[in-house]
């Protein structure tokens, strides 16, 4: 394979420029949610730290659990979280820290505020002035996963004006952020501000995930739902308490659920292939008589069919087979789940196809990973780059390693690198923006964001340095350009340098990945 080297892999040993407004790293936009208080991320330890860091990263979002730090009641527990902090200050990052959930002894919480506060004055007071972020519960509109009432925004606000206060009374100059909603969920939001929340909070947070940007609707409403959250504000009087995205991701799973069994026509288009097709057959999963009978109508004539025992798949290879297939079954059992699902993974990365099949007639394909994740790092630059345009102070993606313990869970697919770090093409597009937008770069508010089918951000580096990103959301075009003097080289979404790009370029081919150009004084798209 030809070797690549990313811009986003440069590890900076410290930014010494001045970020806007401040001399500390609490202005850079770029964070990242992480599960760094267990599990393998908090094993993999300083390792992915270093890694965010390298990435232009500046903000590590993590949950500081009440059932973590206090159990049984009364009895404190502070070492995995004294790890955290030092950990990433050592990294020279930032923390923002969740207090969150409730605990056997106080359910819900808010009902409970003498013990809450006594869970909240302990932690902050312990990390004063090494944690300088909290933010106040998670999804609380999410009911009933994080919250016991549906639609409950004014005890949440109960919960956050007693937190408010006590932290306030602890670290005067800490920032504490409301919640992350679930979506963006207008009714919620205007419960919770009319409950009169915007007093007790420094920074709003959304949770805004959606599917790709892949047309100017989708892209359009990212716009509208930023202007119509902001207008919300504006009505109660606290638009200057800006607004942060603290979580917001796209998954790379690749499954695709249908109804029935014509989703293997596109394994039968491929007719100029001979296929061979690993069938697992064993007491977890037997192949009924009908079953048996369908088998010579999904695949490409003059297939050949292996029958497997589940534990073969961990020796499943994609140069040898193309595709397996999980006969009906009622349920997928879990602990087969957790055996295979690794194997299978690599399986389908090396580009095998997966067929899971229930009783009931519906089907789980997975396959295409590669394009799965190549999109994955489109999305991020474009929301990123978006997100900087639109005003967001900061941004941090959900999340930075995959558990991908399920091949069937869309959030164990998230990560900006698979389980053991491997780096996704998704973390290469989010070091290439944190490398091209460092520390006290600020976006040019006078260029207009949509030109001619594209997308455009221009923003200048502390260093003077002007540079351009432009993207076509809706597909591949070649557009007429004028790029002006300086032009220092021109970089695709990964990093990778673009050599035919020049200042004498009059025809540029823009694509939903972003082009970015540094140093070009002008960019006119004709």
């Amino acid at each position: 394979m030809k070797k690549i080297t990313y811009v986003g892999m440069f590890v900076v040993a410290c930014f010494f420029l001045l970020p806007r407004h401040s001399v500390s790293q609490e202005k850079s936009p770029f964070g990242v949610s992480m599960h760094i208080d267990g599990g393998e991320e908090y094993n993999h330890m300083p390792e992915n730290l270093r890694m965010v860091r390298a990435a232009g990263i500046r903000w590590v979002r993590t949950d500081f659990v009440w059932s973590s730090i206090e159990n049984p009641q009364g009895v404190w527990h502070f070492d995995t979280f004294d790890r955290i902090v030092a950990e990433t200050e050592k990294q020279g990052l930032q923390i923002l820290a969740l207090l969150l959930y409730n605990v056997a002894w106080a359910n819900p919480a808010y009902k409970h505020p003498e013990a809450w506060l006594t869970y909240v004055e302990k932690v902050v007071t312990r990390y004063k002035g090494k944690v300088r972020c909290w933010e106040i519960w998670n999804e609380p509109n999410l009911y009933p996963r994080f919250w016991d009432q549906r639609n409950d925004a004014a005890n949440y606000v109960l919960l956050l004006k007693a937190t408010y206060r006590k932290i306030k009374e602890i670290d005067p100059e800490a920032t504490v952020v409301h919640a992350g909603t679930a979506g963006i969920p207008m009714e919620y939001i205007e419960k919770s501000f009319a409950a009169g929340s915007g007093l007790f909070f420094d920074k709003f947070a959304i949770h805004p995930y959606r599917p790709l940007l892949n047309t100017w609707e989708a892209t359009d409403r990212f716009r509208e739902d930023v202007d119509n959250l902001r207008a919300l504000m504006a009505k109660y009087k606290i638009e200057q308490k800006g607004i942060w995205f603290t979580e917001t991701g796209i998954s790379s799973m690749t499954g695709v659920e249908v109804k029935d069994k014509e989703a293997f026509h596109e394994a039968q288009k491929e007719t100029g292939k001979d296929w061979k097709v690993a069938l697992v057959c064993d007491e977890d999963f037997p192949v009924d008589a009908a079953f048996s009978g369908q088998i010579p109508t999904l695949f490409p004539p003059e297939f050949r069919l292996d029958s497997l025992q589940i534990q073969d798949v961990r020796r499943i290879r994609a140069e040898v087979y193309d595709a397996v297939v999980f006969p009906p079954t009622d349920h997928f059992p879990l602990h087969i789940s957790q055996l295979v699902a690794p194997h299978l993974t690599n399986y389908l990365r090396a580009g095998g196809k997966v067929y899971y099949c229930m009783k009931d007639g519906t089907l789980y394909y997975y396959g295409d990973t590669a394009e799965k994740e190549s999109n994955q790092a489109v999305f991020i630059a474009q929301t990123l780059l978006l997100s900087l345009r639109f005003g967001i102070e900061r941004y941090y993606y959900y999340e930075f390693e995959s558990p991908e313990e399920s091949l069937f869970d869309r959030e164990d697919n998230f990560g900006l690198t698979h389980r053991g770090l491997r780096a996704k093409p998704a973390y290469h597009a989010y070091a290439t923006t944190g490398k091209l937008f460092p520390e006290g770069s600020v976006i040019d508010e006078s260029v207009a964001w949509k030109q001619k089918d594209c997308c455009v951000v221009s923003w200048q580096q502390p260093d003077g340095l002007r540079v351009w990103a432009v993207w076509a959301p809706e597909g591949a075009r070649q557009v007429k350009v004028k790029i002006g003097r300086g032009l220092k080289q021109a970089l695709n979404h990964l990093g990778e340098t673009i050599p035919s790009v020049t200042e004498a370029t009059e025809t540029l081919e823009i694509r939903p990945a972003v082009t970015y150009l540094t140093g070009a004084a002008t960019l006119d798209i004709q």
